[in-house]
């Protein structure tokens, strides 16, 4: 009897880690979607002022 629970254990966390292993490889991440912005052309086409020029040292 305890090799059968011990069995049906083994066998509930292999499916769990295979489920999420299944989830996590085949969902794309975040980072390839931001791969593409270029942060210089942005800060260089940027006209607007920036909030440390309005600041006003005391």
């Amino acid at each position: 009897m305890r090799k059968l629970a011990l069995s049906v254990g083994a066998l509930a966390i292999a499916f769990m880690l295979a489920f999420a292993w299944s989830h996590t490889v085949l969902t794309p991440s975040q980072a390839g979607v931001a791969g593409s912005i270029n942060p210089t052309d942005i800060m260089s086409n940027y006209n607007g002022t920036l909030p440390v020029e309005a600041w006003e040292a005391i």
